[in-house]
């Protein structure tokens, strides 16, 4: 077991199963449903890798000609060999199985892999705020969820402001966090580690001046962030950090942060 840190340099499908089964062949969505319900579709070559190479039917054994009892060698009573195996079911809580079959689902339909996310934020008072999240779009159609999500934001005393939320700021280191966090259990199920311990520090380093219109060299946003990991799992440190490489190589937020993104503005 190993308790290692690492720091980030900076650089439910519900009805649209029928849309994407409209999609796509009926053989690959087969495949993608299958495993989406962790079940293992017996269709003829299955089975892809040598990782899985213990799953593949023996052959025949030839039948060999009977001896008579006389013709029998007499052999000495064989000893009875007890083996013991320890097998671990790894289990970080992500099914992977899924997002795998997903893929390559997506590979035949890539329009179906479209999705557009979506925030509604009301002004309450002052710098104090609501924001909504519920319906999205993807797999062809919209999809609304169970309930509704809010995330309230406000601005610190310090800036004569009713702290009763974290600021826009912070929600968005709170955001990369969560995504970096999120890959890392992902990785580490389908590579076959078992987590013990995920820690995620984030720091977002701002000079206000830019915010405030004081100097127009100074930027708005954050000049550095930086991303601590305290990770704890049945891996060694090499394991660990690539774990961490992989989760920052697929992190949305982490894109989103260190790569341009058109952003447009608009009244309605």
């Amino acid at each position: 077991m190993k308790h290692d840190r690492f720091d980030l340099k900076s650089p439910s499908f519900g009805p649209g199963f029928a849309k994407l089964r409209n999609l796509i062949g009926p053989e690959v969505f087969t495949d993608w449903f299958a495993s989406r319900n962790r079940i293992r579709p017996q269709a003829a070559g299955a089975i892809h890798s040598s990782e899985n190479a213990d799953l593949r039917p023996l052959s025949p054994v030839p039948a060999q000609p009977e001896q008579s009892t006389a013709a029998r060698p007499q052999t000495q009573p064989r000893k009875e060999t007890k083996m013991t195996t320890a097998t671990q079911t790894v289990n970080n809580g992500v099914d992977t199985e899924s997002l795998i079959g997903a893929r390559g689902a997506f590979a035949q339909a890539p329009h179906a892999a479209q999705f557009t996310f979506r925030s509604t934020c009301d002004w309450i008072e002052g710098t104090y705020n609501v924001n909504a999240i519920n319906g999205y779009f993807g797999l062809g159609q919209e999809h609304k969820r169970a309930q509704t999500y809010r995330i309230e934001s406000d601005h610190p005393e310090v800036f004569h402001a009713g702290d009763r939320a974290p600021t826009p700021p912070e929600i968005v280191l709170s955001a990369l966090a969560s995504c970096l966090t999120g890959g890392v259990a992902a990785v580490a199920q389908h590579r076959g580690i078992q987590l013990k311990k995920v820690r995620a520090v984030v720091e977002g380093d701002v000079d206000v001046q830019g915010i405030l219109g004081m100097d127009p060299e100074i930027r708005n946003g954050f000049s550095a962030i930086r991303v601590t990991f305290d990770i704890d799992a049945d891996a060694t440190r090499d394991e660990i950090a690539a774990l961490v490489a992989q989760s920052q190589k697929r992190s949305a937020v982490f894109d989103i942060l260190t790569n341009p993104t058109n952003v447009a503005v608009s009244v309605a």
